[in-house]
């Protein structure tokens, strides 16, 4: 069990280290490839996106949400609501979505971790919507017990 635990640790780690070699935001922040460069700082780099918004992208390869240190998260948020400024004065935008995906099956295609700032129109034919039904009182409960439980445990 620990050896497949180690064997899958390592096959990740090259797995990474290509991905980060072939990724398309590490060849931006390098300088190896051009593009639209809005903002930068030593630690975060705003790009336009090829649909034309912002993404905020740390310079240092993280593949997702769940690989980021408290600190860069909190720059990335900051930076965040500094460009939703942006974009709703430049735009004139009535509306915007923070949009981040993690995995495949939420729909990450770049694995380098980055956050979309999308302006929003009335009628702009974008749907960005998942199933809202509410579930029962007792499902709430055991689930939020489930994550009460886990953040008492890591602490």
């Amino acid at each position: 069990m620990i050896e497949d635990h180690l064997t899958r640790e390592l096959l990740n780690d090259e797995f990474g280290k290509a991905d980060m070699d072939n990724c398309i935001f590490c060849k931006i922040i390098k300088g190896e490839v051009s593009d639209f460069i809005i903002k930068e700082t030593d630690d975060i780099i705003v790009i336009l996106s090829l649909e034309g918004h912002p993404l905020i992208i740390p310079k240092r390869h993280i593949e997702n949400v769940y690989g980021l240190e408290p600190e860069l998260a909190s720059q990335i948020m900051v930076e965040a609501v500094t460009m939703a400024k942006a974009v709703k004065e430049t735009t004139g935008c009535t509306g915007l979505n923070l949009i981040q995906s993690n995995g495949r099956d939420a729909g990450q295609e770049v694995f380098h971790f980055h956050l979309h700032v999308r302006p929003r129109w009335h009628d702009d034919g974008i749907e960005a919507t998942w199933n809202t039904a509410e579930l029962d009182r007792e499902k709430r409960k055991a689930l939020s017990d489930t994550f009460l439980e886990y953040f008492q445990s890591s602490t």
